[in-house]
């Protein structure tokens, strides 16, 4: 198998030839070490870490100011707080050929070796971010026609965008909406059902149109959404967040109906433990997730520029030992 056809088997919960390694982000600093210089092709990092995927991007814009520190963006100032603020709800034209001219760039040179995913948001972040914790609480309880109004002008772009992937060259639809922390949801169940859902299926019913297998991130406990998250038609879920999901009961509960994906620790492990401590958390999550199919392994949300080098690369060689099925 080549790595687009074991990412795509492991999504259909067929047992590929061993367990793939995807990301949905990776440090640039960590990337340049793997490929020993600053001037690359993604295709070309995808290859020096072993990874079975190569990224291309399609988030819409946030409507916010945000400052970096670190490498890390921060929300600063939201900028969609009341009604007269949806003007500045401006997106990039979805029709526009150039949108999707990397895209086409990627899938042309990888010509079906890599997985080439697209990573998008349905509108749950996108809508958090653009209206601040704050903002989005008081709007949840004074006007939530507001937050229906923001949701929905997100996902309306979103997907006129998923459209256009298939042309472009796109196997699978990576999405990135977290609504939940350690201890929860960020809204209600109750809350989520009523007034996120409708638009998340939406987007969820047009990648399922186009034919799209695709997985879901957010990171914290979601456990009490994952009924609803299944009714979506996912077929992966990421990244298991350790401390606030135990993957071991969510591979004997779901692992039958959704690929699991990720779950390699960055609270503690990638980012603060030994090399020897990457290996052992990757060889557990193989012989015993990995077992029968339907795991893909991850870090549990992204690598950091903050992982040490060395556990990185201990991660990359314990994928390349404890992998393969035979």
């Amino acid at each position: 198998m080549n790595s687009r056809e074991r990412v795509l088997a492991a999504l259909r919960l067929e047992p590929p030839d061993r367990v793939p390694f995807v990301e949905g982000s990776v440090a640039a600093s960590i990337e340049q070490a793997f490929v020993g210089h600053t001037s690359y092709l993604p295709e070309e990092a995808s290859e020096a870490m072993g990874l079975d995927n190569v990224r291309v991007r399609f988030l819409p814009p946030l409507f916010a100011r945000y400052e970096e520190h670190d490498g890390i963006s921060f929300l600063a100032e939201p900028l969609i707080r009341t009604r007269a603020d949806l003007g500045k709800m401006v997106f990039p034209d979805p029709d526009d050929p150039a949108l999707y001219a990397e895209a086409e760039a990627v899938a042309r040179r990888v010509q079906g070796r890599y997985a080439v995913t697209a990573h998008i948001r349905l509108g749950s972040s996108s809508t958090h971010m653009s209206m601040g914790l704050d903002g989005l609480s008081y709007a949840l309880a004074d006007d939530p026609g507001l937050v229906d109004t923001v949701l929905g002008r997100y996902a309306d772009w979103t997907i006129a965008v998923i459209r256009h992937l298939r042309d472009a060259g796109v196997d699978v639809i990576w999405n990135h909406d977290d609504i939940a922390y350690k201890t929860g949801p960020m809204v209600s169940p109750r809350l989520h059902r009523e007034l996120f859902m409708p638009h998340l299926r939406r987007v969820a019913d047009a990648i399922k149109g186009e034919g799209f297998p695709w997985i879901y991130h957010s990171d914290g406990n979601l456990m009490s959404l994952l009924d609803d998250l299944l009714s979506l038609g996912i077929d992966g879920l990421h990244p298991l967040e350790p401390g606030a999901m135990d993957i071991e009961e969510a591979k004997r509960r779901y692992g039958r109906r959704i690929c699991l994906v990720g779950n390699i620790d960055l609270h503690y492990t990638l980012t603060r433990g030994t090399p020897d401590e990457v290996e052992d958390e990757v060889r557990r999550r193989i012989e015993v997730i990995g077992r029968g199919g339907g795991y893909m392994i991850s870090s549990a949300n992204s690598i950091t520029s903050y992982c040490p080098v060395e556990n990185i690369r201990a991660m990359v060689e314990a994928i390349r030992r404890y992998a393969p099925y035979c």
